[in-house]
């Protein structure tokens, strides 16, 4: 029966054959403050394993073995300082407490290789992958507030590698562990407090929220590509206080991507802001796992700031307004913009208001953007008086109207991207919709975590083919006025 420890790594060994780095690890327990030779741990490498690890050991490296015993080996032996944990799987252990067939799982960044002894490591234990799999035959769907913890989940994490996609999503829907330390596209991520209840109202809880992502990611990463986000941390779920946070901070993986943006405003004033920038599935995912339940970026990309690459139209309905209300002044912005020979990609916002997107050419000032904006906007309220307000402040709107806010479309300022969940009961997701579906029967919350999947088995990514249609808008002004 295959057993799991933490083990010390020490140093490594020549490659054999067709290994270009390294053929295995030394590893190591201590025993009364001496790190003692327990074995070495040839397999479980990628070459993108390797690759990454590689310069670590570089750095690492001492002339001195960290070990009370020369370790006996086969290759030559290379030594580093003992500041590496890695999570280590194996057969049993010998009568002279070496592995058997030990296997490289990952590494185990937050922990301190002084807590790795034979005391704490030589108890028997049952594999937690082996705990995983049972666990998620036995729990098919997400549990609800009371989630029951066990001693192997709160002290363990399970370790997955890349090549293992479909695990990992496996065991954030279905599984209990409270972390788990996986590699994605060939990053490693520890993921913590999974169990913490987000919606308290549904039951989903923050591994549901990580699997969705996991899953989202090759039709939300489209939409975050190279654009600043300005992060919303709700890290007690919806019902706790959320906080904003534009700075990367000191904790950033350095892996993950920022852009440096000067400030001219706030505490950063004179300086520069660190935004991250959510390229790939690893940031995605980290980002979710700071709390981070809807991502928000710049409407314009870090290295173009001042020319957005689509226009939205943010429609917030004032008291009063029902979200079929919503929905017929939807309809009557796309009607004007398809009339204009625009193509237009509405979607819903995950709460009472809504969403349309017009693909630009990056080519535009925001103030042509907003000047387009409010155009289309002021077009269809002449059209249709009564609905739409032009009032900011949100006491002082009509009740029943709805307003459009032009000035969002502007640097630095962001919105909830399409795929993305929101913060509300049920846990609602900014969904794609067809102009066919603009109807009254729409609901705000219709598409959630639990009904996403079945959307997009029926009809698809709607926006996959957006970025292939960047629009121009000379066409449509004539002495700077929309002409319909």
């Amino acid at each position: 029966l295959d057993q799991e420890l933490d083990a010390v790594v020490g140093g490594w060994t020549d490659p054999r054959g067709s290994r270009e780095f390294f053929g295995a690890l030394l590893l190591g327990l201590y025993d009364d403050g001496e790190l003692r030779y327990i074995g070495s741990a040839g397999s479980g490498f990628s070459v993108e394993t390797q690759q990454r690890l590689w310069p670590r050991l570089q750095d690492l490296r001492t002339s001195k073995s960290p070990f009370v015993e020369e370790p006996d080996t086969r290759e030559r032996a290379y030594y580093t300082r003992p500041e590496l944990v890695a999570r280590v799987r194996f057969g049993n252990w010998t009568e002279d407490r070496r592995l058997r067939q030990p296997r490289y799982l990952g590494l185990h960044e937050d922990h301190n290789p002084r807590d790795c002894t034979f005391e704490s490591q030589m108890k028997p234990s049952r594999p937690i992958s082996n705990e995983i799999e049972k666990r998620s035959q036995a729990n098919p769907g997400p549990q609800s507030k009371r989630v029951r913890r066990n001693s192997i989940a709160r002290h363990r994490a399970a370790a997955f590698e890349s090549e293992d996609d479909e695990r990992i999503e496996k065991e954030l829907s279905r599984g209990t562990t409270e972390e788990l330390f996986v590699e994605v596209d060939g990053r490693e991520l520890r993921l913590t407090n999974l169990n913490k209840v987000y919606f308290p109202e549904s039951g989903y809880r923050k591994r549901d929220l990580l699997a969705y992502y996991l899953w989202a990611a090759p039709m939300i990463l489209p939409f975050l590509k190279d654009r600043p986000l300005v992060l919303r941390r709700y890290p007690n779920g919806i019902d706790g206080a959320p906080f904003f946070q534009k700075d990367a901070g000191k904790g950033t993986p350095e892996w993950v991507r920022t852009a440096a943006i000067g400030s001219e405003s706030g505490r950063h004033k004179g300086g520069a802001v660190r935004y991250i920038v959510a390229n790939d599935r690893p940031t995605l995912l980290y980002l979710s796992n700071l709390g981070c339940i809807d991502h928000n970026p710049w409407s314009s990309r870090y290295d173009d700031q001042d020319h957005p690459d689509y226009a939205f139209f943010d429609l917030d309905p004032s008291e009063g307004a029902t979200f079929p209300d919503v929905i017929q002044f939807s309809r009557l912005l796309v009607n004007v913009l398809e009339r204009l020979h625009f193509r237009v990609y509405p979607k819903t916002s995950g709460a009472t208001g809504f969403h349309i997107y017009v693909p630009l050419e990056p080519r535009y000032t925001f103030e042509q953007v907003r000047l387009f904006v409010q155009g289309i906007a002021d077009l269809v309220a002449n059209e249709h008086p009564g609905v739409l307000t032009s009032e900011r402040t949100v006491t002082k709107r009509a009740r029943g109207s709805i307003y459009i806010d032009a000035h969002q479309n502007s640097r630095g300022q962001s919105l909830a991207c399409v795929y993305s969940v929101r913060a509300h009961r049920h846990a609602p997701i900014s969904t794609p919709v067809r102009v066919d579906e603009l109807r009254g029967a729409l609901k705000p919350d219709r598409w959630n975590l639990k009904t996403i999947r079945g959307r997009i088995q029926k009809v698809g990514d709607l926006w996959a083919d957006f970025w292939d249609h960047r629009q121009k808008l000379e066409s449509i002004f004539t002495g700077g006025n929309i002409v319909a």
